[in-house]
């Protein structure tokens, strides 16, 4: 089993990923979505039956996926799909609804419209390139 406390490759893939599927359509598309959802799948494994990924208090491992809830919630938005599901991912997505609460987190947290905002003219200035090189 992989050390818990340590950072997974799994997790700059999967923002990667929903990036992709954000900015894809068709089979682009459902491709980037599957990739990002086994990234999610070995999180869950991770964090299976447990508060917080190193237990019953947060760690460090807690802290380096911390962001994750806010962006993938912001690019499941601007992307129109779906990625952390709670039936699919259940343990996931609870310690995510958990984590995004916890006051310290809270605070340092941007806000959620914002990130959207963000992320749409991103992704309007990158259709747009990729429209004018063409």
């Amino acid at each position: 089993m992989a050390d818990p406390s340590a950072p997974s490759k799994h997790d700059p893939e999967c923002v990667l990923d929903a990036w992709n599927a954000c900015r894809a359509e068709g089979e682009e598309k459902a491709a980037a979505i599957e990739s990002a959802k086994e990234s999610l799948a070995f999180l869950e494994k991770q964090i299976e039956g447990k508060p917080f990924f190193g237990g019953e208090n947060i760690g460090f491992l807690d802290l380096v996926v911390g962001w994750l809830p806010l962006w993938l919630s912001a690019l499941e938005e601007c992307g129109e799909m779906k990625l952390m599901d709670a039936e699919e991912f259940p343990f996931l997505h609870a310690w995510a609804h958990n984590f995004v609460r916890i006051p310290p987190i809270q605070e340092c947290s941007p806000p959620r419209e914002k990130l959207v905002a963000h992320f749409r003219a991103l992704l309007s200035y990158v259709r747009s390139a990729v429209a004018n090189n063409q």
